[in-house]
């Protein structure tokens, strides 16, 4: 009987998910779309200030060395599950691996193709990797759109557009969708201005301009002098069809603006809020410490435009529900998380969806409704990082559990 897992998905917690089975002894594969590891959490910044803020970005870099280690997990990059099918209680899986359009041997780090490509962020370095890689989301040719400029550039001729792919069938005991989530788009809310309004920007682009250090007003390329946040953009909202909290955007937001007065004391930060959750143990203690730094005002603003100098001015109802409006340099929408299609190819009808339209039940746990199919963090419902991972453990002991009953054939 095979004892291999297949993990479709390889950010935070499909890589604990595949070191938890290692130490039980169950082999794995790493599926994961994007040409690097590590999901969205490869995008976020470490939180500390004078002290570690429990954040959980960090693990990433752990759990990305220890399954790199380990003999018993495979990795497969820029690759999807193409065919899905059943052979008795094993499953037999087509897996598509496109080969990247960069060779890595070739390339000297010129970056003259970075200068040239016309589109913002369809060439990068992904967080843990030195390499250049070439987006499949948003490079020109991946849209259907012709242009070969990275590729006349390249002095070392490293850049390969044509692209190659091979099929890799394995066959395995059970599968785990790690999937993650995806962030609510909030171009569905015409009346916070973004992507229109120079200076709004999601939760997430915020993390990912903090890892980088380059900390600059969106609309103006300096450092801004007042920033807000706005929650709940996305989440607890029955007309978007998103009622539930996402639980992480109020931790995430608090401890983004304290790592902004901490690196940028003079920074003026308001956080806007129908009320805050605290999910976390002793959240309630980072919350009293943001107070003494961080304006709230608990209003949710009903639009954002911008002034006659460019800036986006937030209009709100104050507590005396009068209307108020204010000026800032950057508007931080902190964005909700929605459920995100698995690509799970096959006929799979069994699949349970949970009232919020994530997979799995409601009650948190890691049955995905057909028999060998396990469910992990974010893609079970909304979670931390650490929530995350210690779903992947509660998964890795029941897949375990699964896979002795069928070695016994029960």
């Amino acid at each position: 009987m095979k004892k291999e897992t297949l993990i479709i998905g390889g950010g935070i917690t499909g890589l604990s998910l595949a070191w938890e089975l290692s130490c039980l002894g169950i082999s794995s594969t790493i599926v994961e779309k994007a040409p690097f590891m590590g999901g969205h959490v490869s995008n976020f910044a470490c939180k500390a200030t004078q002290t570690c803020q429990k954040c959980g970005a960090c693990q990433l870099e752990d759990y990305l060395s220890k399954v790199h280690k380990a003999e018993n997990v495979d990795l497969m990059v820029s690759s999807t599950v193409d065919s899905l099918t059943q052979n008795g209680r094993d499953f037999k899986a087509m897996i598509l691996q496109r080969k990247s359009m960069i060779v890595s041997d070739k390339c000297d780090d010129c970056g003259l193709c970075l200068k040239v490509c016309p589109v913002e962020g369809a060439l990068f370095y992904p967080a843990f990797d030195s390499r250049l890689y070439i987006s499949n989301e948003k490079c020109l040719n991946s849209i259907g759109v012709h242009c070969e400029i990275c590729a006349q550039i390249c002095p070392q001729g490293a850049v390969e557009l044509q692209e190659k792919s091979r099929e890799v069938e394995t066959e395995v005991a059970s599968i785990a969708i790690c999937t993650g989530f995806s962030p609510y788009d909030p171009t569905q809310k015409l009346k916070f201005g973004y992507p229109r309004v120079p200076g709004v920007i999601t939760s997430l682009e915020l993390d990912s301009i903090l890892r980088t250090g380059n900390f600059q007003s969106a609309a103006f390329g300096e450092t801004p002098k007042s920033i807000a946040f706005i929650q709940c953009v996305g989440s607890r909202d029955p007309r978007s069809g998103t009622n539930y909290c996402s639980q992480i955007c109020c931790g995430v937001s608090i401890r983004l603006a304290r790592l902004i007065k901490n690196r940028y004391p003079d920074i003026n930060l308001t956080i806007f809020y129908m009320d805050i959750q605290t999910f976390e143990r002793e959240f309630d203690r980072t919350l009293d410490r943001a107070q003494s730094d961080i304006n709230f005002i608990r209003a949710m603003p009903s639009e954002i435009h911008s002034d006659e100098d460019g800036f986006p001015r937030v209009v709100y109802h104050g507590g005396d529900e009068t209307r108020q409006m204010a000026l800032f340099d950057m508007v931080v929408l902190s964005v909700g998380i929605v459920p995100r299609d698995p690509d799970l190819p096959g006929s799979f009808p069994g699949l349970w969806k949970n009232r919020d339209g994530f997979i799995g039940s409601d009650d948190n746990g890691v049955d995905a409704g057909h028999p060998g199919i396990f469910v992990a963090g974010a893609a079970q419902g909304p979670k931390s990082i650490s929530a995350c991972v210690s779903h992947a453990i509660l998964a890795a002991s029941q897949i375990k559990r699964y896979l002795d009953r069928t070695m016994r054939g029960e």
